[in-house]
């Protein structure tokens, strides 16, 4: 298939998110390979909403401590970032994170049983800083109110879940809470 017609399908939202993933290893094998029209297949998928959404509950204190969050920052540049490059299968969980889905800032409350969630917003695109460092591009909602909800993520940073597993786990007011603005 040519590469503009990957890229139409890319932009179409033709694939779901297994299927961007598979192509963007193709592009960098490709671009690795000399082949410079594969730039422009990443750089769609770094914009590209997959057909298939998921929830991501992130947590925002880096070492647990409240006194570190970063929410009000992330909100403030509408940014959300995962610095913590250490954590190879949390950055892989962060890298998979598209256009589209919906990030939701969590932090644990009761051990093992409960999160405080403090904000969402919607990821609208992908972006690099100087470092080659990727991080999300958002629309945070203005929706100030925080809950307290079972808790669905592990003890993970980034906790990546499809929109069936959150309707089936979350309660009522989880979702009456997202659509408050």
């Amino acid at each position: 298939m040519s590469t503009s017609k990957i890229i139409e399908g890319i932009k179409k939202g033709d694939f779901d998110r297994a299927e961007l993933f598979r192509i963007r290893e193709n592009a960098k094998t490709q671009l690795d390979k000399g082949k410079l029209d594969a730039k422009s297949v990443i750089d769609a998928i770094d914009q590209a909403t997959p057909s298939d959404g998921h929830f991501v509950f992130m947590g925002f204190c880096p070492g647990a401590d409240f006194k570190n969050r970063l929410d009000i920052e992330w909100k403030k540049k509408r940014i959300c970032r995962f610095d913590f490059t250490q954590s190879e299968h949390q950055l892989r969980r962060f890298n998979e994170i598209c256009t589209g889905d919906l990030v939701i800032l969590k932090k644990r409350e009761k051990f093992g049983e409960t999160m405080r969630l403090f904000g969402h917003g919607r990821v609208s695109g992908v972006a690099y800083d100087e470092d080659q460092r990727r991080y999300l591009l958002m629309d945070w909602s203005k929706q100030a109110e925080e809950i307290e909800v079972p808790l669905m993520a592990c003890n993970s940073t980034v906790d990546v879940k499809s929109i069936e597993q959150v309707s089936k786990e979350m309660p009522e007011v989880f979702f009456n809470w997202l659509k408050t603005v």
